[in-house]
């Protein structure tokens, strides 16, 4: 059921500042007449009249990346590889099936993202206004997308795992991400393939699921 008196989510606030600027010439240019106009301010809600900052006491999270009350958790991923070997496996045998399903039992659930993820993450914090169910279709709209690419851009080449790559891992309470992920795969010619479409992995417990992909 929807939350009734939601406020507007920072993608509807930009929404209404695209068209807050639109230049009032916009009508005068498409019926060939050309009015010249001096560049606009950009326009901020902060000029908006009774505008008052969010208090937020929490606003230390954002320049940590995380939130510090964050409390733990029992919920486990659902499966999961036990290593990113094993995963870059399962991503090289999903890639040759041709299927983006294949990919996305990979990917972390809703579920997961809501109880496990969400409330460590900075933009949780009371005072941004954002709940996970704005956050998420987002991200899932990501792993659909970058798994329909990969298999497409994969053309279903039975590949042979070499190794995994990782730039970067980030520590949370509950959980890390391990970022910038590539694969390096040799298909049956033995041509050496790089796919670098993972963003991140999430680790809970020894079980790693995709998180973020590039669509």
């Amino acid at each position: 059921m929807k939350r009734a008196n939601r406020s507007l989510t920072p993608a509807a606030w930009v929404g209404l500042l695209l068209l807050a600027s639109w230049p009032a010439s916009h009508a005068g240019a498409s019926a060939g007449i050309t009015v010249a106009q001096a560049p606009r301010p950009p326009v901020s809600i902060k000029d908006s009249p009774g505008w008052t900052p969010a208090n937020d006491a929490d606003s230390l999270d954002e320049a940590l990346g995380r939130r510090r009350n964050a409390k733990p958790v029992r919920m486990e991923f659902h499966g999961g590889a036990r290593s990113l070997d094993e995963l870059g496996r399962s991503v090289c045998a999903a890639l040759h099936s041709g299927q983006p399903d294949s990919l996305m039992a990979l990917s972390l659930r809703s579920d997961e993202f809501r109880l496990i993820l969400w409330p460590e993450f900075p933009q949780s914090r009371p005072a941004t206004g954002l709940h996970w169910d704005d956050a998420w279709p987002i991200l899932w709209g990501h792993l659909i997308g970058g798994s329909v690419s990969a298999v497409r851009e994969a053309e279903g080449h039975d590949y042979m795992l070499v190794g995994v790559r990782k730039t970067s891992t980030r520590e949370y309470r509950n959980f890390r991400l391990h970022e910038g992920i590539t694969v390096l795969a040799h298909d049956e010619q033995g041509t050496l393939h790089t796919f670098s479409f993972i963003r991140a992995v999430a680790e809970r417990k020894g079980r790693l699921r995709i998180y973020s992909m590039r669509d």
